[in-house]
């Protein structure tokens, strides 16, 4: 797992869209879309549900992103 992974996820939870989350890192939407699975993968988790009005995180997504974050207030501090 690499921090450019954590990054794209909490882009995705926080903006709650593929698209969104792309444009605010500048990214391509592919790219996060990517990103996001090899995260689940490399996981084995499903992180998020992937709906036509947004993404939904899941149980296991809620978790990691406690996670996610304390990983990144101890990268910013």
């Amino acid at each position: 797992m690499n921090w450019d992974d954590l990054r794209i996820f909490l882009a995705v939870a926080r903006c709650g869209q593929l698209l969104a989350a792309a444009r605010w890192l500048g990214l391509n939407h592919a790219t996060v879309a990517r990103r996001l699975g090899a995260l689940e993968e490399a996981l084995a988790a499903k992180l998020v549900d992937r709906r036509t009005t947004g993404c939904v995180l899941t149980p296991a997504g809620e978790k990691f992103l406690e996670t996610a974050e304390r990983v990144e207030g101890e990268m910013l501090a």
